[in-house]
């Protein structure tokens, strides 16, 4: 058993303990740290209830290091499901077998403490911190790479990045959180995983409306991902829907970029491009819907723009 106080605002001991299928002898050490500190987020009802304590997790750890199940063992109960979430979204450096040297699985016990007189100064400071490298990373293989060489790798970093997105509060960094759900479907539409796709950008777009801004880019590229994602998916008239919701999106932000500024120059000519883009989407869409004559406006109408 090896025990070891945590650094991070919410201390936390580490208690392991190892179990391997027919295994008999003493299993190999592992660290007891996971390789990314958790983001642990103090429940707004338990810090109403000035409910404090410790909650043990026992962590599944496959051969990889990636979890793949967190269970609260004991704790209070308005505490247990915070700690269940950070906890999931950890990675731990893969523990070996000596004697056949491969990867093998672990069992981990984690003490997680939460205290009031402890408390982070900004708990979406501390998941930011976490969250702008794994986007960075996610956002290398999208704006790095063509579609062929989009990897698993890429699939996965662009999934933690959207995993630990979910750790802002609910008002916090929406739009920064909708970009990492709309890279994520655009790694998806590179794997031909459509019907994911369409799955994944109903996220990025319920985040840009609950942003309350209805003009802004993020709404438009929100809106521009997921009619593609439909369409490739055959939900045509949803496709469609989007598409319009784009169109007017980028129709407005054109109009409002008037003043001779040569930044705003290059926002209108870039929010042109999308426009063109997006007519020729939406003509491509009724197209399958045998509806050629809204199809040809549509192509009339991204010629002028």
């Amino acid at each position: 058993m090896l025990c070891r106080k945590m650094k991070p605002a919410f201390a936390a001991s580490l208690l392991l303990s190892l179990s391997f299928a027919a295994l008999a002898q003493t299993p190999a050490p592992i660290s007891d740290e996971p390789l990314t500190v958790p983001a642990v987020v103090y429940p707004s009802e338990a810090k109403r209830a000035r409910v404090q304590g410790t909650v043990h997790l026992e962590i599944a750890v496959d051969p990889t290091g990636h979890v793949t199940s967190v269970h609260a063992l004991d704790g209070p109960l308005l505490l247990r499901q915070a700690a269940v979430d950070a906890y999931t979204h950890a990675t731990y450096k893969p523990l070996t077998d000596p004697k056949s040297g491969r990867p093998t699985p672990a069992v981990i016990t984690t003490a997680v403490n939460f205290n009031l007189t402890e408390l982070p100064p900004d708990t979406d400071l501390l998941v930011d911190r976490q969250f702008q490298p794994l986007q960075a990373q996610c956002q290398s293989y999208v704006d790095g790479g063509t579609k062929s060489e989009i990897t698993t790798e890429a699939l996965e970093a662009c999934r933690q990045a959207v995993a630990m997105s979910h750790r802002f509060t609910p008002t916090a960094a929406l739009e920064s959180r909708a970009t990492a759900v709309n890279d994520l479907v655009l790694v998806l539409l590179a794997q031909k995983n459509y019907p994911d796709a369409a799955l994944v950008a109903n996220e990025a777009v319920a985040l840009v409306d609950t942003a309350n801004h209805p003009h802004t880019p993020a709404v438009a590229t929100a809106y521009i991902t997921r009619c593609e994602a439909r369409s490739l998916a055959k939900e045509y008239p949803g496709a469609a829907e989007d598409c319009a919701a784009a169109e007017e999106t980028l129709t407005t932000l054109i109009a409002d970029q008037s003043a001779p500024d040569q930044s705003k120059n290059d926002r209108t000519a870039n929010y042109r491009t999308q426009l063109r883009e997006v007519f020729e989407l939406h003509a491509i869409v009724m197209d399958k819907q045998h509806q050629g004559g809204e199809a040809r406006r549509l192509r009339n109408r991204a010629s002028k723009v």
